[in-house]
């Protein structure tokens, strides 16, 4: 139902209370000496359109309110005791000021009909919200549909009320008695229907037996003070007999009601600590089993562990002991009591726990602990002997991860319903912290992941953007990483006008550390190569490969560490000599593709980082080649031929060679795409173990020689490396 539905039927409640209330108080003010049938019919139909408006709003305040069953009982208490003093000072007050109330009540003037009007409209206003109150515990808690029943007693009491009209006529007597008799009888029936004292607490059942002993007599005592000669009946029935007779109903509904509330009430005390003791146990586990799913942080987790902990258990403090590596027993979220304390009971408590009942709560008795207690006491803390404690272990995939340990001071001890409470509570406990745990966990894992993505950016813009271009030389080159980032390098520089260099690298291990000795790598290479300039003019370069690996090894010895290595190939083209000089550090062979067929040449040379002495030079060699169109030069790291499929078998060169063979009249990027292909293909459903690179430089050998294109490219890769 829409908002303004709600508010229009509210406006209409109000203006039906409103304009039927004064429409009654003109017709009281004016025409009270008429008696004829017809008007004291209108008079009692007005009436009770006036108690009908009354409960409709007091339905809407409240639910609006969210009025509790103990507020209900109060409100309904304050209203009894307005009618007692309306009851028993109406005598003697308006006695003294108007007389013989019987004869105004016959002949009344316009301010005993003002006075009368409102004197009955408090009591109207006050009986109809006391009826709204005995409705609302008549359903409170109800777990069926008992409206029936309710409904059935309230068109009697109305039957019974407006049948005071007929008690004029002394042959209709017996209808009034009738529906008063039939409403006596329902309202007995119905008053045992009481379901919502059982979900009190023991502090507010005592309260309510309280309020129910006061209310029961304001009842009695309201209801005996109404008699036929009362001041207050009569000015009710001069008002309307049906409000009189309503009163009248509503008064033994109170007092038969609230004597059952007393009675009810009375028999609950006793299990009432067993009620509250049980409610707070489910509260905890209803609150653990949100705790569970939630984000909270591990501190202040244990810490609502061992808070709750002491109140589902009835102790007095409590503590958390973890097993932890390094310390050996890690103490945390202690609550009322001290350090020093938790450290040496949780000692004793352990150990104790695992000669009885290991891997179970256990309940252990400190008398004798105390007995030989330690002398170094928590200053902090009173002198305070404990008598009893229970220890009960925490899990996590069925391993103890630590204990969860109370303690009381009562000599009471823990029993088996406190063991199984703890029980339920510690799997609990444990799988929240647990969660805590792997939930922190994932953050900085999450966290990690960020930075690797920024590393991972960096790393690619290490990497060539893309390729030189030149109208001799064909280049395609594909970098795919193992993990986010990766140790595998390639680059390309331009040595002077006619020369090009490129390389590729290996670093040895695989993630962010061999991503680091890469990016070193980018330096070494770019400054012995004369890519890089400053003030205004170039490095020293160095005019032929193996020349440029001896002192990339010289450099990395300041930085390398020895269980790491880099295995690589450094190549130069001279486009004017067309000829191509290679070294190789350890790296995979160097594939020259020419005329169908495929050659492994395998320069020696030690990995770079791998020896730093004289050796590394000695071993070092430099081949030349001189070029021919369509030859093609296939430079690769092991992450291609030691590709695995699903049986664990490689990729392996004998695939690799065949596959660029049956390629060999494509051009450089027709090759590359498909051995990337087959590669993905032969090791779906295995995930990469090793970082994955290719470079393929096919010759052309064009007259054009294209040297401005390609110093151009080059030009622009330089910048960007800058």
């Amino acid at each position: 139902m829409s908002l303004n539905t709600l508010n229009l039927k509210k406006k209409i409640k109000i203006q039906l209370f409103v304009g039927v209330t004064l429409f009654l108080f003109v017709l009281k003010l004016f025409f009270t000496s008429n008696t004829s049938l017809p008007f004291i019919i209108l008079n009692e139909l007005l009436v009770f359109l006036i108690a009908f408006s009354f409960v409709l709003n007091f339905i809407d305040f409240i639910h609006s309110k969210n009025i509790n069953a103990l507020s209900l009982v109060m409100n309904v208490g304050i209203l009894n005791a307005i009618l007692f003093f309306l009851i028993n000072f109406s005598s003697d007050l308006l006695t003294g000021v108007f007389g013989n109330i019987s004869k105004r009540v016959s002949s009344p003037g316009i301010i005993f009909n003002f006075i009368s009007f409102f004197y009955s409209f408090i009591v109207l206003s006050s009986v109809s919200y006391i009826f709204l109150a005995l409705r609302e515990f008549f359903f409170l808690k109800q777990k069926r549909d008992v409206k029936i029943y309710f409904n059935t007693m309230a068109i009697f009491f109305i039957l019974a009320s407006l049948s005071s009209v007929a008690a004029k006529y002394p042959e209709l007597q017996f209808i009034k008695n009738t529906f008063f008799i039939i409403s006596i009888l329902l309202i007995i029936i119905n008053s045992i229907r009481i379901s919502w004292i059982a979900f009190l607490t023991k502090k507010e059942k005592l309260l309510l037996l309280f309020l129910s002993v006061v209310i029961t007599v304001l009842f009695i005592v309201n209801l005996i003070n109404s008699s036929e000669e009362a001041v207050h009946v009569q000015i009710l029935k001069g008002f309307s007999s049906s409000l009189e007779q309503f009163t009248s109903i509503i008064m033994i509904y109170g007092v038969i009601y609230f004597s059952v509330i007393f009675f009810t009430t009375l028999f609950h005390i006793p299990t009432a600590e067993a009620f509250d003791r049980k409610a707070q146990e489910v509260s905890s586990l209803q609150y653990f089993s949100k705790l569970v799913t939630q984000v909270l942080d591990f501190n202040d987790l244990a810490s609502t562990v061992t808070e709750i902990a002491i109140k589902a258990a009835n102790g007095d403090s409590a503590w958390i002991a973890l097993k932890d590596k390094e310390e050996g027993l890690k103490i945390i979220a202690n609550k009322n009591i001290g350090l020093v304390d938790t450290l040496s009971l949780s000692k004793y408590l352990i150990e104790k726990a695992e000669k009885t009942k290991p891997g179970t709560a256990t309940v252990i008795s400190l008398e004798k602990y105390w007995k030989n207690a330690p002398p170094s006491r928590d200053v902090h803390q009173p002198e305070i002997n404990y008598s009893f404690a229970v220890l009960s272990t925490l899990k996590a995939y069925n391993e103890s991860v630590g204990y969860l340990i109370i303690v009381k001071k009562s000599d009471i001890i823990f029993d088996q319903e406190d063991i199984t409470t703890l029980n339920t509570f510690s799997d609990y406990a444990s799988i929240a912290i647990e969660n805590s745990k792997l939930l922190k966990e994932s953050i900085e894992k999450e966290r990690l992941e960020k930075e690797l993505d920024v590393a991972r950016e960096i790393q690619k813009r290490i990497l060539p953007e893309k390729n030189p271009v030149h109208d001799k030389l064909s280049i395609a080159s594909v970098f795919i990483p193992a993990f986010e980032v990766g140790g595998d390098y390639y680059d390309f520089f331009e040595i002077d006008e006619q020369r090009m260099g490129f390389i590729i690298a290996d670093v040895s291990g695989k993630g962010i550390s061999a991503a680091f000795i890469m990016a070193e790598l980018k330096g070494i290479f770019e400054s012995l190569s004369g890519s890089c300039t400053r003030n205004s003019g170039k490095l020293q370069s160095f005019s032929s490969p193996k020349e440029i690996l001896i002192q990339a090894n010289a450099i990395l010895r300041r930085t390398l560490e020895r269980k790491n290595f880099v295995s690589a190939v450094y190549g130069i083209f001279d486009f004017q000599k067309e000829e191509l000089h290679l070294a190789r550090a350890g790296h995979c062979p160097i594939l020259l593709l020419r005329d169908n067929l495929i050659e492994n040449l395998r320069p020696t040379g030690l990995g770079l980082g791998l020896d730093f002495s004289d050796r590394f030079k000695e071993s070092l060699d430099e081949i030349k080649i001189n070029l021919k169109e369509n030859d093609t030069i296939i430079l690769y790291t092991d992450g291609i031929t030691e590709a695995k499929n699903f049986q664990m078998q490689d990729f392996g060169d004998h695939y690799f060679e065949k596959i660029l063979l049956e390629s060999s009249d494509k051009d450089a990027d027709e090759i590359s795409s498909r051995v990337i292909r087959e590669v993905t293909l032969f090791s779906q459903n295995i995930s990469q173990h090793d970082d994955i690179t290719l470079v393929i430089l096919k010759w052309k050998d064009k007259k054009n020689d294209g040297v401005k294109e390609w110093q151009n490219s080059m030009h622009q890769l330089k910048t960007r490396a800058i």
